[in-house]
């Protein structure tokens, strides 16, 4: 009984992250994922912030998932993140049921728009959601303070 009882907290432990860490589909908030772009939009020009959207495979692509892992999952990231940036997730998963319809469409659109080749790929908007400053990769030895730095060159005031 005891085992059974220590499983349960395990699988509960493990639904809760995984529902953490699932992007909203409907709004938006600052530093949280959302695939909501236009509501991404809109909360980056209201706050004066940048727009870091995430094209990722989520369920098959290593790349993505060791950047989820190493960089996106960590406090140091999270802290950064819910003070600086807006977070859009724009996913091109195996399993289909992770996007709803209505984004498969636009999630294609965008892919194009901003020349995506490969993933993940982040690519770093202005806060008027539209100005590009830049384009991140993933990397081996990334870490939360290394893709801060990096993304901070980005969004720096330009002289």
């Amino acid at each position: 009984m005891r085992m059974q009882a220590v499983c349960a907290a395990m699988i509960a432990a493990v639904a809760m992250t995984l529902t953490a860490a699932t992007p909203a589909t409907k709004g938006a908030k600052v530093g949280e994922w959302s695939m909501d772009f236009d509501a991404a939009k809109a909360l980056a020009k209201e706050k004066n912030l940048p727009i870091l959207i995430n094209f990722t495979g989520s369920d098959w692509c290593g790349w993505c998932k060791l950047m989820d892992r190493e960089v996106f999952a960590k406090d140091e990231w999270q802290a950064y993140a819910k003070e600086n940036v807006v977070l859009v997730y724009v996913d091109f998963p195996q399993d289909k049921t992770l996007v709803p319809m209505h984004f498969v469409a636009r999630n294609q659109k965008l892919s194009e728009t901003y020349g995506v080749r490969g993933y993940p790929t982040y690519i770093v908007l202005g806060a008027d959601g539209t100005t590009r400053l830049g384009q991140l990769g993933a990397s081996r030895d990334a870490s939360p303070s290394s893709f801060i730095g990096e993304l901070k060159k980005l969004t720096a005031p330009k002289p």
